[in-house]
Formats: structure tokens, sequence, C-alpha cells
């Protein structure tokens, strides 16, 4: 799961996310080599498109239906990526190494003109439309801006960010052109320069919020959700009969609802065609079973995060939080869980960043290296004074935290065991409270409603 929303006082501790495997609470040295970058970002084996044979079904697993097509509200932000890529397009493209490229079937170009204060201008492709066949044009993206910015409080939106740095978006020469100008600096402005779908959905918050609850948005990729079985638990996309770039090669892509646990086992039975083990053992073991199986490792462009609620309780102390990053061993839990599977361990040290990109430096190892007596030490200045029992004591009341887990995702369990075991060693006494998967982002995450 990707959290999207950006919260409030928090501090993350960040593993690189590779194939992993079960976890151990052994104080375990870690090999040398064992952070590396032995492994690229995207180490996919690729194909020419004259490799690809034209035709077949590509068939894939998703953990549920969207709740709301709309992955920019609350409830859409759990439609799956894969479900959406297909069928939709940006003006930028972003490579392994971390750079970007302007993607010419949807923009001629797309230019920072102007350093202080930053302004964008973008070109796009005329021939680009939406799947209803309208065109894409500016008013597209400044509708989009108007309701993504936060200042109509109407629309409700998963997140502001990058569109409330925007201070003005206006149209240029033509339709097909527009100029935007931010009012606070914005590192990613490459992200915020096209539009996700056509004013029609961004019109009013009742469009937005709710109009593509059961139905999904206009597409402007290759592919088109053209079929959503409510009963069967699929999702069918086809090739966009408006798509002016080159023709897909697939006649369609069919996503099926499979619990997340089971999603190994579909593929070692041929009901799916691939799947991603993310960070499970088991799921290698089991899918490894299949006799035609190709096994792929990456060192991903996603991590694994442990996020403080910094506006609550004990972590309001940024003492406290810095005590928690030095009790845990982020080294040992990424051997304990990459080397079972033969993929590097490498821990991760930029939010910006991923190792292997262009630009990478290591910017956390210093701040949460792996080290008791400091964390002893930030626990004392905070206050806390350790009892006969181990346990650290502050005003007579024990530093007790919980971890919000959400249900049937063994690895999320597995992390959070682990750090339980770390932290008591620190006298920090951690509870797991596991939820509803289906409620961990609204009813937990979004609402900050989480240690």
């Amino acid at each position: 799961m990707t959290l999207r929303r950006a919260l409030a006082a928090v501090i993350a501790l960040i593993l690189a996310s590779t194939l992993s495997a079960c976890f151990s609470d052994k104080e375990e040295a870690v090999p040398k080599d064992s952070v590396s970058t032995r492994l690229s970002p995207t180490a996919w084996t690729s194909a020419s498109r004259d490799q690809v044979k034209a035709g077949g079904n590509l068939r894939l697993a998703i953990a549920q239906l969207p709740k709301n097509f709309n992955d920019k509200v609350g409830l859409g932000d759990q439609v799956d990526p894969e479900v959406i890529a297909p069928t939709r397009g940006n003006a930028i493209a972003i490579k392994a190494d971390g750079t970007w490229a302007v993607d010419r079937d949807y923009a001629e170009s797309v230019e920072l003109v102007k350093n202080d204060p930053q302004v964008v201008e973008v070109k796009l492709n005329k021939r680009a439309v939406w799947s209803d066949g309208s065109p894409i044009v500016a008013n597209d993206m400044i509708s989009n801006w108007k309701a993504m910015n936060g200042t109509n409080k109407a629309f409700e939106v998963v997140s502001t960010t990058g569109f409330q740095d925007i201070g003005s978006i206006v149209q240029g020469a033509d339709k097909f052109t527009y100029k935007i100008t931010y009012k606070t600096k914005n590192a990613d402005w490459p992200n915020f320069t096209y539009p996700s779908f056509p004013a029609s959905v961004s019109s009013s918050p009742d469009a937005f919020n709710k109009g593509y609850a059961k139905k999904p948005l206009p597409s402007n990729g290759p592919f088109v959700i053209s079929k959503v079985d409510q009963n069967a638990q699929v999702i069918t996309e086809t090739p966009n009969p408006r798509w002016w770039g080159d023709k897909p090669k697939l006649d369609k892509i069919i996503f099926r609802v499979v619990e997340q646990a089971a999603q190994a086992q579909a593929f070692a039975n041929k009901k799916i065609d691939a799947v991603s083990i993310g960070q499970d053992k088991t799921s290698y073991d089991t899918a490894k079973k299949r006799a035609d199986v190709q096994i792929q490792r990456s060192n991903g462009l996603t991590w694994t995060h442990l996020t403080f609620n910094g506006t609550r309780g004990p972590l309001k102390d940024v003492k406290v939080r810095r005590a928690i990053g030095y009790a845990i061993n982020r080294e040992a839990m990424s051997a304990a869980a990459n080397t079972p599977v033969g993929a590097p361990a490498i821990t991760q040290g930029s939010m910006i960043y991923m190792p292997g990109q262009k630009g990478y430096e290591d910017q956390a190892a210093p701040a949460i290296g792996f080290d008791l007596k400091k964390s002893e030490a930030l626990l004392k200045e905070a206050g806390y004074t350790k009892s006969s029992d181990g346990v650290s004591v502050k005003d007579g009341k024990p530093l007790a935290l919980s971890i919000t887990v959400p249900a049937d995702t063994p690895t999320n369990a597995q992390r959070a065991q682990l750090i339980q075991g770390y932290l008591k060693k620190a006298g920090i006494t951690i509870t797991l409270d596991t939820v509803p998967s289906t409620k961990y982002f609204n009813d937990y995450v979004i609402p900050l409603n989480f240690d």
C-alpha cells in the first residue's frame, strides 16, 4: 500500500523495498556488502516493441475493486496503480535513473522557463484526446488545479500536495498551451504539469467526489476500462479506439480480485500471469512452484516506512521520536527480509531518490543509525528513567505506544513484530492494533488515528 497523503509532524524510518522474506528478531551481523546497489531500481527484463507478439490477454490480480475510480478523492486513493496506469498518460515520463523526459504522445514540450518564481510552460500534443473524443486542452489543467489546490473545501481531495504551491495557471497563445506559475517553490514541479482528467470531472464537487464511484474516469491512455463486473469482481481493459499513439499489442488486460494472501497460489495455479510477491517469503516459495516461472528482482521504486504521528501523546516530543529511530536496527531488518530470496539488503537514505538513481545520497543513516546508547540518552533527556523491569517511565507512566497494522498483510505484521522487539529493548512497550485492510487508510491513516 502507498501513502499519498501528507502527514503533519512526522518522520519516517525507511527500508528500500525489494523481494522480502520472513523476519527474525536475531541480532545478527550484517555483511558489509549487503547494503549495496547491485540491483538497479528497475532491473526488469525488457523487450523492444517489435519483439512483442500481437494479441493475447494479460491476467493480473488486484486486492479489491475501487470504491471510487477517481483516485484523487479519499475513497479512490485505494485504486490499484496497475489498473490506472494503462488508461492514464502524463506529459513526463520518469526514467530508471530518476531523471525525466517529455512523453511526446502527450506534450510537445515541458519547460521550466524561470526559477524565481518558478514558471513552467507546457505545449500539448494537439492529437491527444480523452476517450470521449474531446481534445486535451489548457482548461483541463486549469480546472484540475482549482479542484486540487485546497481552496474549495467541497472537493474531497486526498492530497493538495504540489497543487497548493501553484499561484496561477493561464492559457497561452492557444488552447493547447499554458503557463504554470508557482507561488511557493516545488522541487517536484514536473509531476504537476498535466491534467489527470477532463474539466468535466473537476467542474463541480459533486462530479469530482461522486461522479465516478461506480464508473471509470475518461481515459487518455492506450487502454480504456471497458467493463466492471461487480459480481465476478473483475475489471476488463481493452485498447482505446481513440488512442493516437502506437497500437497496443494486447487484446485485453484483465484484473481479478484475489486476496493478497492468495495471489501467489493463484499464480502458481496459472490463474494469473504475473505476481508481485512484495515482501513475503511464503508467497515467494509458493510462486516458485510454477514450472514456467521466471523470477525478476529489482531494488524497486518504493520503500517501506514507519511513520510517527507527531501530533499526539509522547510522540509530540522529537527526542522520543529520535530515540525510537536509534533503537531500530534497519540494516538487520533489511538483511533478514531480503537475503532469503536472493536479493541484496539495502536501506533507504533519501525521501527523494532511490539507491542507484542519479542524485541519490544517504542522508538518513547519521540521524537514525542503530545505537541503543544514543536512544537511552535521548529518552533520559526527554525525562524518562528505566524501571527495575527495564520499562521507560516518566511521571509514573510507562512509555507505551501502538502500531496500527492492516489485517491480512503478513509483511506489515512481521515488520511490526520486529519493531516491537527492538523497542522493548529500549524500554518502550508496543502493542499491535490490527484493523481491517479496507478501513486502514480512510479510518486510521488519513485522519491521523494512529501512533
